[in-house]
């Protein structure tokens, strides 16, 4: 039996614990807490072939307004960094994605990150990609890949 001046001790104790499971509840539905963060998986955009392609060995490359470019740097998620991108204003990442190597070959890295990027205003852009280590990563290499692009 419950005494009557315990009541409000038990009201008191079962609020925060309410709100801090309706907090956690809206963060996991939200899509804040996920475990492919830092996708933004856009299968549209990779359904017309680009106009050029490039990857870690390309530096320069000159498109025309309108057209597109896919950008391929090999990744293996395994080692706990990630990719992260930007443009400058004349271009437009329209979408990214990781695509795996078949299983069972022995290759130093487990696939590719693409990004499909367009061309939106004539000028000297560019296009940087950053692999970097996670905070607890065991890999705390840092690379830097840069493309100019000539938009004509």
């Amino acid at each position: 039996m419950i005494m009557p001046e315990y009541r409000w001790y038990l009201k008191t104790v079962k609020t925060p614990i309410l709100i801090y499971l309706l907090l956690i509840m809206i963060l996991c539905l939200s899509g804040c807490v996920r475990p492919e963060a830092g996708f933004t998986v856009r299968p549209e955009s990779f359904r017309q072939p680009p106009d050029v392609y490039a990857n870690e060995s390309t530096s320069d490359v000159i498109l025309s307004v309108g057209d597109t470019m896919m950008v391929s740097y090999p990744w293996t998620p395994e080692d706990g960094r990630y990719w992260r991108v930007s443009v400058t204003e004349g271009l437009f990442v329209t979408g990214d994605r990781y695509t795996p190597f078949p299983p069972g070959i022995p290759v130093e890295v487990s696939g590719t990150r693409e990004w499909m990027v367009c061309a939106t205003s004539p000028g000297i852009q560019t296009f940087v990609g950053y692999l970097r280590p996670r905070n607890l990563s065991w890999n705390l290499e840092t690379i830097q890949h840069k493309i100019t692009v000539t938009v004509l």
